[in-house]
């Protein structure tokens, strides 16, 4: 029979870093037994938001329409030993999802695999990647809100980090053997190791695979990410998603902010420090009770939390700096994009256009363009 892995999250544990490996190996991958369904790298995220029908920002996809039974599809005909479907929005799926990702793969031996992290380094890099995806929350509201399990924010992360609460929604509906746990190895550890751990999970020997992939989720500073939602704040909604993500999310925020390497990292506050002990002391705990297959070793979720930090609000001043640092970059590039366009029209004025071009211009522009034409 064949095992159909369901990669479950949650979010920011290496998910994606598996999903780059999965996706760019799928064809040796196939020739060894494992399918990892999908034609794009994003098919399992659409197929996912199909299932669950999810939006994202407020956005509908149209990839997202028939996307899971393309991938359900997929997993059902194939004749090797297993297949993989991986997103980090399945951990968070509700009984009527569960029930349909199972009735869609009956037939074949389903298996749920949890990745895991600290939450000491969950708890920043989480928020981050909320401030990314256009939320508003500042950091000390959002630990708060941690702490006392209300708000939104509360919500989405226990719902997603609780590793108990997740892995218990899942095995309600798959037997306990078939619910796995890796978690990530501490930093410092070989740059291969989750992905050992997940292979030794899904039954494929880990060599031999290209497992180099571009780095990406760049993390933020703290201040680099306080600017990133004030700007949020400042566009209240004037960009959907399609437009928001690739501009403040993949430029603004990972590409120019994501570049700053000496500025203060998001932690949590000394303050909170042994609340969080005390959550992951008793997650650990209740896994160990309930026998969960575990890959790695469960001291890998004891928080670890860097260097003190007294508070959780960024130096104004860091603000302001994070702000004119990526001024001058946005400056510079619109200078050089500036000159690129000016040199482009100047090269239209050396040919037959150019009585047509002048006349479309203001006089001062004229001037700079003859300048440049070497009029």
């Amino acid at each position: 029979m064949t095992r159909v892995y369901l990669h479950i999250g949650a979010p920011k544990t290496g998910t994606t870093y598996l999903q780059e490996v999965l996706f760019r190996n799928r064809t040796l991958l196939a020739e060894h037994g494992l399918c990892y369904p999908g034609q794009t790298s994003a098919a399992h995220y659409a197929a996912v938001l199909d299932l669950r029908g999810l939006d994202f920002g407020g956005y509908d996809d149209p990839d997202a329409e028939g996307a899971w039974e393309a991938v359900a599809s997929a997993a059902r005909g194939w004749r090797g030993d297993a297949v993989v479907i991986s997103h980090e929005l399945l951990g968070a799926a509700k009984a009527p999802a569960i029930e349909r990702a199972l009735d869609d793969l009956r037939g074949h031996e389903v298996h749920v695999v949890m990745t895991a992290r600290d939450l000491g380094r969950q708890v920043p890099a989480v928020w981050q990647e909320m401030v990314k995806n256009n939320q508003v929350v500042d950091y000390p509201t959002y630990l708060q809100q941690l702490v006392d399990h209300e708000g939104r924010s509360a919500r989405v992360f226990w719902r997603q980090q609780d590793i108990v609460e997740v892995l218990g929604n899942w095995s309600e509906f798959v037997p306990g053997t078939q619910v796995h746990l890796a978690t990530v190895p501490p930093a410092g550890a070989s740059s291969t190791l989750l992905w050992e751990r997940f292979c030794s999970v899904v039954g494929i020997v880990p060599a031999g695979y290209e497992t180099t992939v571009p780095r990406t989720n760049a993390s933020l500073g703290l201040a680099e990410a306080e600017l990133v939602r004030r700007i949020n704040v400042a566009l209240d909604g004037r960009l959907a998603w399609p437009q928001f993500a690739p501009t403040v999310k993949f430029w603004f925020a990972e590409q120019l902010l994501g570049e700053r390497r000496d500025t203060e990292r998001v932690r949590v506050p000394d303050d909170l420090r042994s609340w969080f002990d005390d959550k992951a002391a008793s997650m650990v705990a209740e896994v160990r009770r309930r026998g969960y297959p575990v890959v790695g070793n469960l001291s890998d979720l004891t928080p670890v939390y860097g260097t003190d930090q007294p508070d959780a609000e960024p130096d104004p001043d860091a603000v302001v700096d994070a702000a004119a640092a990526a001024l001058a970059e946005m400056l510079t590039d619109r200078a050089h994009g500036s000159q690129r366009m000016v040199q482009g029209v100047a090269d239209r004025l050396r040919g037959p256009s150019r009585r047509r071009v002048l006349r479309m211009l203001p006089e001062p522009v004229k001037a700079r363009l003859r300048r440049a034409a070497g009029h």
